[in-house]
């Protein structure tokens, strides 16, 4: 009942795609155990007729060599038999013991090259000669070499199961891949396919965000043009949320004026970037024409900003600020983060930019919205820029850096040059945020007018 049970349950399961699996599966079995019986049969009777020949092989030779000792014997020359045979026995490797005794017990020959092994086999016959004279011959033969025939014969058995074993489980593979996985073949390919598309995709993004931020590194100040600049000590730095940052920061030096800007466009990655590099490149050309009233410069910058835009069928836009700088008196316009104006004496005064002028590419004309105005810069004064992913840093708490923070650690370190107060700012900032991924682009400007210059001036 049980068996009948068993095979019920094999031959008859739920689904026909179950079913057509088992009874793959049964058919290989039997098939495969049909051969391990087939190929123990053949080596079998392989053994036995590789025995069989030997026996007659060894009796031939025994019937080959009675004529010549019928001939020794009518000579009575037992002698020449004694050493024929020892001759014969040293040249047949397989043998291992012989020995023949006349029919008068007169022993002719006795012949051991080793002890017999257990695969050894005898063969003893008598051979009467018309003299009257009679000789028993025994033979040892030494199977070593048939038995290694058939190890070798079991070996090639063995391969040959291995390879039908292999063959039948690629058959087994390849059928049931095809009855269980035909239907899924399509969507595997087209999925391949898809997946194919996004590594290709992504992999000539990155190549094209690692080239953008490139770009973005070579278009910064270097400290090398920072330090040409005799009457500012300045600090600057940049880290961006991703391989391509939105925001931007320059220092120009041009016919005795110092040029600073800072901005941070909406989002960032590559849209972000180029709109930034966009940015940096209209600055220095308008620059580079002699462009110096600070309303003007902005509304020009605005309108070519807004056309390529445009073109780009982006939404992006940015806040800009730009000062000039020119022997202690700073002009500033545009609308970006509060600018810090720092004392001497490290006090802080926080200038609003709201209405200083709007957000840059968003309106083909923003003449109607920017103002422009001026503070001097006294001996040890300067100024702090910075973009608000800095200030809205947050921590695991979700707690934000806040300007507040900011100000009293450029008010504890005023009295350092810019550099230190810049690094005392950033070390304070990841202090802050305690592993955190920042998740906006930072940027920092520390601008402080040199002593000795303003003594000098």
């Amino acid at each position: 009942m049980h068996i009948k049970q068993w095979l019920w349950e094999i031959l008859m399961p739920d689904s026909i795609l179950a079913r057509q699996h088992r009874l793959l599966i049964l058919f290989m079995i039997i098939l495969l155990a049909f051969m391990v019986i087939a190929g123990t049969l053949i080596v079998s009777q392989q053994r036995h007729l590789l025995l069989e020949d030997e026996h007659k092989r060894a009796q031939l030779e025994l019937d080959l060599i009675s004529q010549f000792i019928s001939d020794s014997f009518l000579r009575r020359d037992y002698s020449a038999v004694s050493q024929f045979l020892r001759n014969w026995s040293e040249q047949r490797e397989q043998i291992v013991t012989l020995s023949a005794t006349l029919k008068n017990s007169f022993e002719l020959i006795s012949y051991q090259r080793k002890t017999p092994a257990v695969n050894s086999f005898p063969v003893q016959q008598t051979l009467t000669f018309s003299s009257g004279n009679s000789i028993t011959l025994s033979i040892t033969n030494d199977m070593l070499g048939i038995e290694t025939i058939i190890v070798k014969l079991d070996q090639q058995l063995v391969l040959m199961f291995i390879a039908i074993v292999a063959i039948l489980g690629i058959m087994l593979w390849i059928t049931l891949t095809h009855i269980a996985l035909n239907p899924l073949n399509a969507e595997i390919v087209q999925r391949t396919g898809q997946l194919n598309q996004v590594i290709t995709e992504n992999l000539r993004m990155g190549a094209e965000l690692q080239v953008s931020r490139r770009l973005q590194q070579m278009v910064l100040p270097t400290q090398q043009e920072l330090n040409q600049i005799e009457e500012l000590d300045i600090a600057c730095f940049m880290e961006p949320a991703e391989e391509v940052g939105g925001d931007y920061f320059d220092v120009l030096q041009h016919d005795g004026r110092i040029k600073i800007g800072i901005g941070d466009v909406t989002g960032h990655g590559l849209e972000s970037g180029v709109l930034m590099l966009m940015v940096q490149m209209a600055v220095r050309t308008l620059l580079a024409n002699g462009v110096t009233d600070p309303k003007a410069f902005m509304e020009v910058l605005n309108q070519v900003v807004f056309d390529n835009v445009r073109r780009m069928k982006s939404d992006k836009n940015m806040t800009l600020a730009l000062l000039d700088y020119c022997a202690g008196r700073l002009k500033f316009t545009g609308q970006h983060e509060e600018i810090l104006l720092v004392r001497a004496n490290a006090k802080i005064e926080r200038i609003d930019t709201i209405d200083m002028g709007f957000m840059v590419g968003l309106e083909k004309d923003i003449s109607r919205f920017i103002e422009q105005a001026e503070l001097m810069l006294a001996p040890g004064d300067g100024i702090v820029l910075y973009t608000d992913g800095l200030t809205e840093a947050r921590n695991g708490t979700k707690k934000p850096y806040s300007l507040e923070r900011l100000c009293k650690i450029v008010s504890e370190n005023w009295h350092l040059p810019s550099k230190a107060i810049q690094q005392a700012v950033i070390s304070d900032l990841y202090l802050f945020v305690e592993g955190e991924k920042l998740l906006d682009d930072v940027t920092l400007l520390i601008i402080k007018q040199k002593s000795a210059f303003a003594e000098a001036g």
